[in-house]
Order: C-alpha cells, then structure tokens, then sequence
C-alpha cells in the first residue's frame, strides 16, 4: 500500500509529467532490449532502444561505416539497428530478400524518394504500377542497342569525345591559370557527360549540359585560381538536393514531408528551384513533342503505354537524376584511382593499345578493363545503404536466426563491398582481385569468386534492381576506354589522398568536387 501511496502521489506532484516520462522510457527500453520479438538479436543497446540512433547515422551521413564496424565488432552477419530494423552482412541472404518470388516488398522509406509528390519506377512499393513502366521501357536496355550506342556514330560514344575535347580545353586553361599546379574539378565534367549521355540516348535529345554557359552565383563560390566551368551545370542543384535528401530518408514519411515543407519556406533555395524548373522544362519538353507512333524514346514508351503526360515529364526527371549522380560518382571513382595508381593506368593503356588492332572489340571482353570497372563499380557504389525490405508475416530465417515478420530488413552495399573476408584490403583499389592472378588456383578461391560476384551490388539486385545497369555499366566501360587512350589523366596527381563519401542513400562525393593537378 505505502508503494501504492507514493506512486499516486507522486502523480498529483508538479513533477507528474517528468515521472510519467522517465516510466515510460524504462518500460519501453525494458520492453525493447529484453521482450521485444528483436531482442535476440545483437546491436549497440541506444539502437536497440531508439530508432533517433539509425537517424542521427543517416543524416551525418556516416551510417555505412559505423554499421559496417559494428557488424565486425560483434562478430554478427545479423545485427539490430534499430527498434524494428535489421542489417545483415552475409551475401547468402541476397537471394531470399531481394530475389525469390520477387523479392520482400520495398519498405516504407521509398515512399520519402518520390519527385514532386509522385511516385517513379525506382520509389513505388506498388509491383503493378511499377511493372507497367518498366516493361514498357526495358526494349530501350537491351545490351545490342546499348552496344549500338557505343560505337563511333552512337549517342555514348560521341558524348564520351566531347567530354574528352572539353577536358582538355579545361586542363589548358588551368595551366594558363596556375601552371605551377593546375588544377580541375574532374567531379564537375563527369557529371555533365552523364547527363548529356543518358538524356541523349534515353530522350533522342542530350540536355545540352557542355554547351550551358556557367552561371556567375555558382562560379563565385569557387576560388578564383581553380574555377571550372564544369561545376557550373544548371542541372546539379537539383541533382544534389536529392541526393541530401537522403539525410532525412529514415524518416516517417509524414515528418519527412512536413520538414521538406517547412524548410522551403523558413529558408527556400532559389538556386534550387531555378535548377528544378530547368529540368522539369527539359523533361516537358521532349515529353510534349514526343510521337508515341513514330518515335522509340523513353518518353514516347511511356505515352504509349498510357502514362499520362504530366507523370511521364516526372518520370524523366527521376531517371535523368538516376542516371547522372550515380554513373558519375563510378566513373570519377575510377579516374581517381587510375591517377592514384599510374601501374594500373599503363597496364589497361597497354590492353587497349593491344586491343585496337580489332575496331570492332567489344571493351566488356577486355579482362583487365572489366576488372578495372567492377573494382570502381565496388567502390563507387551509386547506393551504398541497406536497400531495406520488409520481411513477409511469417518472417525469414538466415544463419539459424529468426527475424520475424514486419521487420525492416536488408544488405548494403557498403558492407558486402567492403568485407575483407572477400575483398581483402577492401578500402584499396585492386582491378587484378577480379582476375585469375588474383584469386589463386585453390578451391577456395574458386568459391569466393562465386561469392564475390555474388556480393557485388552496385545496383541492388533481383526485379526490383535499377532498370539502367546495363546501361550505366556500359557507359562506365565506353567512357573509361577513350579516358585512358586519350591520355588525358597522364601526368596527373590526386589533390587527396582518399575519396571521401557521404554515405547517404544516394552516394555523395563530399562537396560534389574532386579535384586533379598537374605540377609543373
């Protein structure tokens, strides 16, 4: 009774509220540490107890690292990281979650990668509305007509030589500017290739991002001795607003609008909007003058497959994000390394020189240059967080675990990437671990080839991966090939000494720059 006593008149007390708080927290720590249908499964205890852990990581945007370590820390291919949220490290469980019967369905936090409100292929949990755009576009991604793309006359190849043209023209204007140490943001150019290549080949008309003329507010945040053109594309603001979006991607979706909501109008971005209504006129345009009759484009697929006009225009926006940010984040990934390791840069320069006897080559049968490719394609991932599922109501088993039903579940990328178990030295650019000279003649080796290619992921996997892989793989390969023949990263040093990322849902490159010198 005495206990009774005190708790109801701890209750009529000013402090009322204060206990009626700290009760509930020890009950719900209590409940989510010990009862919880999770509490099995190991995880640092304030994840286990709040979900703020999970968002704090995310909006930092160091999630990937410091899940990756504490996988490692307590030795676990299953880890809580949340109340109702699990990582897990083994690649084993790639098929299960991502690919049998289709995979789990997508989690709730796609909802939060809508554009203007709207669903896209890549953000709809809804397989039936995804389905009927992607069928209706997937002809455009068959590896012949990519292929095609390729060569001398096509799309791709003949954006790649004006990437090539302009990187030159910028590497003289440095060296006119500071010749002692000319400098170039490699960052700024790559991102212009992409677009202009994906808008090009997907819309029958590039975006035009090499002929746009730089825009003096984004030229003045530049210092003076290093100021590049190629950082100047009208497109990037919007392009980098998603990608910091992913910030706040955790997020119920109801918090996540309103905090989009209220930070335009405490504080819009006009440089935001002028960019986001540049893109959505381009994307208006090629979609209003698109012939579903006559032409093959990805805008005219859609119309004709009775996607109404105006999602359609959002349906090119997404896709012209989709493929610019992530291609470029590889490609400069490559670039970097390919300065950084001149031995690998005169190896793939020697295959290719070997390799032009034969015009007619497809570079994806070049060894040395394929294993070049994935090892960017392992380090620059375009996502590098947990493509999260939900698991079905009778729940998953994996490694002797159970993680129950209606469980926020998935693998990231970063961390299958990055195992050493696979990968060693997995923070070090290493093309030869993709080729035979690499892996040993062991028959362990020849199973953790199976599992590496298995573990590699850039793209997610199973029907609900990106659309464009092939694509975007190929112009890697394209793009790559004519780099290293035009010797334009000869001579070359990198101004850091690693590429530092932030680890949101869509890659980001820290200050969306990375700079090249030459030294005089």
């Amino acid at each position: 009774m005495t206990y009774i006593k005190v708790f109801f008149s701890a209750l009529s007390s000013p402090s009322a509220p204060v206990v009626l708080f700290v009760c509930a927290t020890v009950v719900v720590s209590v409940h989510r540490l010990f009862l919880h249908p999770l509490s099995h499964i190991p995880g640092p205890y304030l994840a286990r107890i709040t979900s703020l852990y999970l968002y704090t990581l995310c909006f930092l945007g160091i999630e990937c690292h410091v899940l990756e370590n504490w996988h490692r820390r307590h030795k676990a291919s299953v880890l809580r990281i949340a109340p109702n949220a699990v990582s897990i490290s083994d690649g084993a469980a790639l098929h299960p979650i991502y690919i049998a019967g289709g995979g789990f369905s997508k989690s709730a936090r796609y909802e939060n990668f809508k554009v203007g409100g709207h669903d896209t292929i890549f953000s709809s949990r809804d397989t039936t509305y995804r389905d009927l755009r992607a069928k209706a576009v997937a002809p455009l991604f068959a590896m012949s007509r990519i292929r095609a793309a390729g060569c001398d006359a096509g799309i791709i190849r003949r954006c790649v030589d004006r990437f090539v043209e302009r990187f030159e023209i910028e590497k003289a204007d440095a060296k006119k500017i500071t010749p002692e140490a000319a400098k170039i943001d490699i960052m700024g150019l790559v991102y212009k290739l992409m677009m202009d290549s994906v808008t090009g080949y997907l819309f029958g008309k590039p975006y035009g991002a090499f002929e746009e003329q730089p825009l003096s507010s984004a030229v003045a945040r530049v210092p003076s001795s290093s100021r590049a053109k190629s950082s100047t594309m009208s497109a990037l603001p919007f392009i980098f607003a998603i990608v910091e979006a992913g910030r706040f991607s955790l997020l119920p979706n109801w918090l996540f609008s309103t905090l989009n909501v209220m930070m335009d109008r405490l504080s819009p971005d006009r440089e935001f909007h002028n960019s986001l209504d540049q893109v959505r006129d381009f994307a208006t345009s090629v979609t209003h003058d698109a012939d579903p009759e006559k032409d093959d484009t990805y805008q005219s697929r859609l119309l004709a497959a009775g996607i109404a006009e105006s999602e359609t225009v959002i349906q090119c926006m997404a896709v012209m994000f989709a493929g610019t940010d992530s291609t470029a984040v590889q490609l400069v990934t490559i670039m970097f390394h390919l300065v950084q390791n001149p031995q690998i840069h005169t190896r793939l320069k020697e295959e290719l020189r070997q390799s032009c006897q034969d015009p007619a080559v497809d570079p994806q049968t070049l060894p040395y240059l394929r294993a070049v490719v994935k090892e960017g394609l392992r380090l620059g991932m375009a996502n590098p967080a947990r493509f999260s599922r939900t698991t079905p109501p009778g729940g998953f088993e994996i490694n002797g675990i159970h993680i129950p039903g209606g469980t926020d579940v998935g693998l990231a990328p970063y961390t299958l990437h990055h195992n050493p178990e696979l990968f060693p030295e997995p923070f070090e650019f290493h093309p030869e671990r993709w080729l035979d000279e690499g892996k040993g003649a062991t028959t362990h080796s020849e199973r953790q080839s199976k599992e590496m290619e298995r573990d590699l992921v850039p793209f997610s996997t199973g029907l609900r991966a990106c659309i464009a892989r092939n694509f975007a793989t190929y112009e890697l390969f394209v793009a790559t090939k004519a780099i290293v023949e035009s010797g334009v990263l000869e001579g070359a040093q990198t101004c850091t000494k690693t590429i530092e990322l932030e680890e949101y849902f869509n890659v980001g490159i820290k200050d969306h720059r990375l700079e090249v010198q030459w030294q005089s």
